[in-house]
């Protein structure tokens, strides 16, 4: 009969062996050991344990002392790991040496096979070389000199190109603080400067090796690398700009009123920012500036009063932009600004450029004050958006002036794109967001509630609602929330919408309390990450559930996944102060986002939903299959409900309950109605399933 320990040795997953230390004797040998080396009872160790070896290993750590291993006392230990000569398998073994029935010395070893943990660390530092490596291909191709300091400011890492701007070879400047490398003109400045984490382009001073000073410009960021902070410094060398602007200035390139660049310094400026545009992928655009009805001043007033204008106006439009931006006159009352938009996402440049024209029609219609004259003016504004360009230079500044020229005849006192299609669209847009915030204060907005399922007990139940914001435009019809859910968020209409929709259904679930089925449902909401991150979200919540007096477990917030990678540490206090309002929480479109599931264990959430583009294709798409049960099982292992929407037929809905889902919503149980609409019994759908579905 084996004892409790020899059963446990027997069925280990780790080789254990017993060594006579008098002769290397193997003693004993549990079923893993003789598995992996075959019958080595009674034979040397180093013999049978590893190949073409005839006398004790050097790397064992007892033939590495400097003593008989018989005169080391009992409870010796070693931990050591060790790749095998005979099957090539990596083990992390424990010795310990002891007295064995007899009396004789003996080592006990245990080593557990760590070769896959091997492989993977392998891995890792390859990609970590690989990563390294392109890195360093990567800030050599730049034609900028590239400094890396780490989080003191001490260089750790330069690329080809800084050594040759500063006269020194890589390893001199390896370990110099950043301000040895300043001239002493700019080294106040740069001391402020170098504490903002991200620092928009600057000039400066820099001095060389040799002691020579020379003007660059600057530009550093905080980065982490492999978890390390460090500060990347861009440095192009400013030597050819400033002899160049010198040159400029002599050729007077600027405008004698306004002191603005004129049509010559424009083109040269914005040849540079094209090619800068261009090489970082990001957005342009020309604005085309005309002052409608100037010439009514210079013919009502005067020339002098004309010229106080256009000065005025001159700094308006400075007000509204970046230092970086460009701001030309070309002569009489025409202005250009070029802006460089640091972005590769044509919708977001787009919004940037409406705003920023926006500030500037807003600044030219304030009233100018001259000589205790009050004048009024508006501008036409007309807009080229350019990447990856390849129209010249006055091309682009004839389609802006086109696209000014179409402000004027639409009425002045606007702006226009050159592209008929995207100007259409903007339009459409802008239309359209007038109209949704007057629906929304006149509250045209409705609710439509789709039923939420649990199969238990063979049987289907319904447990709740999810409630569904509809617009029912005056001309359009319904217009579906995937139109305008968007535009509310991108607005910040989403956030008096999201008030609103609170407020509908806390009023249902009022209501609901007094009747004898809906009373026992809950009702989801999703919540906007706009409304989530709003610093009075939360008071707003407690003040709606004191004023309708609701139960406040009946609530269910929606929150999308991609909301928790942001500011984790306010969203977990956010989330914690929720659940203590007593709320249930769901995690929206899961498995979407691009979060780590490590929130699943920090937060208190009540329910997953699985995204319908993963039930979509569950019947016909392993991968969609084989992802819809993983976050089943997720769900189940951290004793969360798992609700599947979108399931659209019988087959979805007994492939999921296959697979443990138990929560169900979509057009196979109901479509989103109106709550008056919501049936007390459901029936079979389609009279297919074989489940009866009951209310409560």
């Amino acid at each position: 009969m084996f004892s409790e320990m020899e059963i446990v040795l027997e069925n280990t997953k780790a080789i254990v062996y017993i060594i006579d230390l008098s002769n290397y004797e193997v003693l004993y040998a549990n079923k893993k050991c003789i598995e992996e080396f075959g019958e080595v009872l009674n034979k040397t160790c180093y013999t049978v344990l590893q190949k073409d070896q005839n006398s004790p290993c050097n790397f064992c750590p007892l033939q590495q002392q400097n003593e008989n291993p018989l005169t080391l006392p009992n409870g010796t230990s070693y931990e050591w790991e060790n790749r095998n000569s005979i099957n090539n398998n990596y083990y992390l073994f424990t010795d310990k040496i002891t007295q064995w029935s007899d009396g004789r010395k003996v080592k006990v070893q245990i080593g557990i096979d760590i070769t896959r943990q091997k492989q993977l660390e392998q891995e890792v530092l390859k990609e970590k070389d690989d990563f390294i490596n392109t890195f360093e291909i990567l800030i050599d191709s730049t034609i900028e000199g590239l400094i890396i300091y780490d989080e003191n400011k001490y260089c750790i890492k330069v690329n080809a190109v800084a050594p040759k701007l500063l006269g020194y070879t890589s390893e001199e400047m390896i370990g110099k603080h950043a301000l040895d490398f300043i001239a002493p003109s700019s080294q106040e400045f740069i001391k402020k400067v170098i504490l903002n984490n991200n620092q928009e382009i600057y000039e400066a001073e820099m001095i060389r090796k040799d002691g020579s000073i020379f003007p660059v410009i600057l530009r550093g960021r905080d980065l982490f690398l492999l978890d390390k902070k460090i500060r990347v410094s861009a440095i192009i060398d400013a030597s050819d700009i400033k002899e160049k602007e010198k040159e400029i200035l002599k050729l007077a390139q600027y405008d004698n009123l306004t002191s603005l660049p004129n049509r010559l310094l424009l083109k040269e400026l914005l040849s540079m920012m094209i090619k800068r545009v261009e090489r970082n992928d990001y957005f342009g655009a020309l604005l085309f500036i005309d002052l409608d009805h100037f010439k009514t001043i210079n013919d009502s007033k005067g020339h002098d009063i004309g010229d106080f204008v256009l000065i005025e106006t001159a700094k308006r439009i400075q007000s509204c932009v970046r230092q970086s931006d460009i701001t030309s006159r070309l002569g009489g009352d025409e202005f250009v600004v070029a802006l460089e938009i640091e972005e590769n996402n044509q919708n977001l440049a787009v919004n940037y450029i409406n705003i920023i024209t926006n500030k500037i029609l807003k600044e030219i219609r304030k009233p100018y004050l001259i000589n205790n004259f009050d004048f009024r003016l508006t501008a036409s504004i007309g807009i080229v958006l350019f990447n990856n360009n390849y129209n010249s230079i006055d091309e682009l500044m004839k389609f802006a002036d086109v696209a000014m020229y179409s402000s004027k005849e639409n009425g002045k006192n606007r702006f226009s794109y050159f592209d008929p299609l995207l100007q259409q669209k903007i339009e459409q847009k802008a239309i359209l967001n007038q109209e949704l915030q007057e629906s929304i204060e006149k509250k045209d907005m409705f609710l439509h509630y789709q039923p939420q399922f649990l199969f238990e007990n063979n049987q289907l139940k319904i447990i709740g609602v999810e409630a569904l914001v509809r617009w029912n435009h005056l001309k359009k019809g319904v217009i579906s929330p995937a139109d305008f859910i968007s535009l509310a968020e991108e607005t910040g209409s989403i956030i008096p919408l999201g008030i609103l929709i609170l407020k509908e259904v806390m009023q249902k679930l009022k209501e609901w309390e007094k009747d004898s089925i809906k009373k026992e449902w809950r009702i989801s909401v999703n919540i906007s990450y706009k409304q989530f991150e709003k610093e009075d979200f939360l008071e707003k919540l407690k003040f709606l559930i004191k004023k309708y007096q609701i139960n406040s477990s009946k609530l269910r917030l929606e929150l999308t996944e991609n909301l928790l990678i942001k500011n984790t540490q306010t969203v977990l206090k956010k989330i914690k102060d929720i659940n203590g309002l007593g709320l249930s929480l769901s995690i929206d479109d899961f498995g979407t986002g691009y979060s780590s599931l490590a929130y699943l264990k920090h937060l208190s959430i009540d329910e997953l939903k699985i995204d319908q583009s993963f039930v979509r294709d569950i019947l016909h798409d392993s991968n969609d299959s084989a992802i819809v049960e993983a976050m089943i099982s997720i769900g189940n292992k951290f004793n969360l409900e798992v609700i599947a929407e979108g399931v659209e037929t019988k087959e979805q809905y007994e492939k999921l309950l296959e697979m443990g889902c138990c929560y169900f919503q979509g057009y196979f149980f109901g479509k989103p109605v109106i709550a008056d609409l919501l049936q007390k019994n459901i029936f079979l759908v389609n009279n297919n399933l074989s489940a009866t579905i009951v209310t409560q």
